[in-house]
């Protein structure tokens, strides 16, 4: 009767649900009382048949065999799984060991991402783009990728790119992970800001009015003044590459303005064309692997004063005088005809009939010598000079080359009745070809609408002296509406206004006309804009003279024809500082700045932000402490 009654007992927790019999009430209490009595002697007495929940759940749960599926997986098909991933599901896995860490990190699986998010938004503002929807995934990409390397503000992450280089191997060479980073950096206003000083410990702050002059182009900045002369900054590393002193110059006086060249980038070689107060230029090379710059020419006499802007493309240089003289210039020397023939003929020797047509395929077919290291320049042949009487700072210049010529090109503001306006000239050089020189063939001038000044009541706008500073802009005037500066980069122009705004205008031209549209106003800064610069993609930034207000502006396609809309900026906001002692700063909300000594300091709202540039991975911002000494801030953004 016990087995029977034990039996009942496992018979109740049968796994198929069934019920059992009901044990009687006597039968309860005798199971109770002897369970509570000896409940081993129980359970080893009649050995249960199957076991009850309760034993279950003391068991140690039984765990399948280890069966690893993914280490028996190819990293090919790791890169086909990983494909069909949005952007954080992809960063989640790079997590989980190094292996996918590695995989994660492939370059081509972030291309798509790349093209999804910044390539294709950009293409449907392309007029006609979404109408034409018949087109293959294939086509797009492959528009995707015309788009990405017609983009230059890219070539930077792969290092300098030789022009014989085939577009295909470039697209193959590009780390679109770090290109997707980037560009999601930018378009959120990240990055780390860095303080780097320019000014010597050991000698005094520059006077008021000779102050340093910036340029920045492919991740090198290169800055000049009266104290410590022309010197080369990787912007990377934050150190020097090179440097020379101007004091032993003949007739050396203030540097007051500065141009860049950066079309041998490619064989690590940069040209640096400086401008001097007494209207002097001079020509110097940087060779980045040896460290090294190099005097190519220095002009000794002008009778123009001042030079207040330059552009500088070899072999053209485009200056501009604060009186309002505009010259340009060519270095452009052709061999002797005598070393164009073939054979070591004389120049009295009569070449023969092969000679002379070997000679004129020569001229036809060669190419512009290229220039060696460190070969010196002859004195340039003035091809053009222009007078104006009626224009008024601000003024800009740009120098740009295009399929058949090389275009001039001069922005600059004049009064009108009411107000001001801005105009564009474009000058048509015609390259030398053969034994023709350089000319100037053809001019185009452009006006945008007259802006009315709300002091236009009042006495004539010349009448009040203007200082123009070594920047090539004029001081901020609060009587005056007039631009502050100027900055032009075909086909969009950017003038910054006193009333904390920018106006954007589009310059469309042609082979015979050229027109310029109504002004835009963008709206954005609470303080006062100290400087501004736009890239021929419509990427700009601005920056406040007081505080660190620095925003950027994607203005590609936004310019309308009624010139009422605005368009959106991001303001650039720096992570928070790690201190010393590795607690991070959060009571300034990331508003302190480094120093290059390690030390952190919290922003002074006295130091004055005078200059911004900008290339494809940071933003350089020159700045002007209490006590007149300078430093370049740069907010790298990778």
């Amino acid at each position: 009767m016990a087995s029977k009654r034990q039996l009942s007992c496992y018979a109740s927790d049968d796994d198929d649900g069934q019920a059992a019999a009901k044990p009687s009430s006597s039968s309860k209490r005798r199971r109770t009382s002897t369970s509570e009595e000896n409940k081993s002697e129980l359970v080893v007495a009649s050995p249960p048949r199957w076991p009850c929940r309760h034993l279950v759940s003391m068991r140690p749960p039984i765990l399948p065999p280890p069966y690893d599926i993914i280490s028996k997986l190819s990293d090919e098909l790791l890169v086909r799984i990983f494909s069909y991933m949005d952007e954080k599901p992809l960063l989640g896995l790079s997590l989980v060991s190094k292996r996918f860490h590695r995989i994660s990190a492939d370059s081509q699986l972030w291309r798509p991402h790349y093209y999804r998010r910044f390539i294709l938004p950009r293409a449907h503002r392309i007029p006609g783009f979404r109408t034409s929807a018949t087109r293959s995934a294939s086509n797009l990409h492959h528009a995707a990728n015309q788009t990405f390397r017609a983009d230059t503000a890219y070539r930077r992450s792969t290092g300098p790119i030789s022009p014989s280089d085939t577009s295909a191997n470039f697209t193959d060479a590009v780390d679109w992970k770090k290109q997707y980073k980037l560009r999601h950096n930018w378009a959120r206003g990240t990055c780390d800001v860095d303080e780097v000083d320019v000014s010597d410990s050991d000698r005094e702050p520059p006077p008021p009015g000779m102050k340093t002059i910036v340029k920045v182009t492919d991740g090198l900045a290169v800055t000049v003044d009266s104290n410590r002369g022309l010197r080369a900054w990787d912007l990377r590393t934050r150190e020097i590459i090179a440097q020379v002193d101007m004091d032993d110059e003949e007739a050396y006086t203030q540097p007051s303005c500065l141009a860049v060249d950066g079309q041998r980038l490619y064989r690590d070689i940069l040209d640096i064309a400086v401008g001097f107060q007494d209207g002097t230029f001079g020509i110097w090379m940087l060779d980045i692997r040896r460290k090294k710059l190099t005097r190519l020419y220095r002009h000794q006499h002008s009778f123009f004063g001042e030079l207040v802007s330059l552009a500088y493309l070899h072999p053209y240089l485009l200056t501009a005088t604060k009186v309002g003289f505009i010259s340009l210039y060519s270095f452009e020397n052709d061999m002797p005809e005598s070393q164009l023939g073939v054979g070591g003929h004389g120049g009295s020797s009569m070449p023969t009939l092969m000679e002379s047509i070997s000679a004129a395929a020569s001229r036809a077919l060669r190419t512009p010598r290229p220039r060696d290291f460190e070969e010196a320049l002859s004195m340039p042949a003035l091809l053009t000079s222009l007078k104006s009487h009626s224009t008024r700072p601000p003024l800009t210049l740009s120098i740009r080359r295009m399929v058949g010529s090389v275009v001039a090109s001069i922005a600059y503001t004049f009064s009108t009745v009411n107000g001001w306006s801005i105009g564009i000239q474009d000058l048509d050089i015609k390259q030398s070809s053969g034994s023709e020189k350089p000319e100037v063939v053809n001019s185009r001038v452009a006006f945008s609408p007259s802006t009315v000044s709300r002091n236009s009541a009042g006495s004539s706008p010349d009448a009040t002296p203007r200082h123009q500073s070594a920047f090539g802009s004029r001081a901020e005037d609060a009587e005056d509406d007039g631009p502050i500066r100027l900055c032009y980069s075909h086909p969009y122009l950017l003038a910054t206004m006193p009333d904390n705004t920018l106006v954007l205008y589009l310059c469309t031209s042609t082979a015979t006309a050229m027109s310029i549209s109504p002004g835009l106003r963008l709206w954005g800064h609470t303080s006062g804009i100290s400087d501004a610069e736009i890239t021929p993609r419509g990427k700009a930034v601005s920056v406040s003279s007081r505080g660190d207000e620095i925003r950027v502006w994607e203005l590609e396609g936004r310019v309308g024809s009624s010139g009422s809309a605005s368009s959106s900026s991001i303001e650039v906001r720096p992570r928070q500082q790690q201190q010393a002692g590795g607690a991070t700063c959060s009571h300034c909300q990331g508003a302190c700045e480094s120093s290059s000594n390690g030390t952190y300091r919290r922003a002074d709202l006295g130091d004055r932000r005078n200059w911004v540039g900008f290339d494809d991975e940071m933003v350089i911002v020159l700045k002007e402490a209490r006590d007149g000494r300078e430093s370049l801030m740069v907010y790298d953004f990778t």
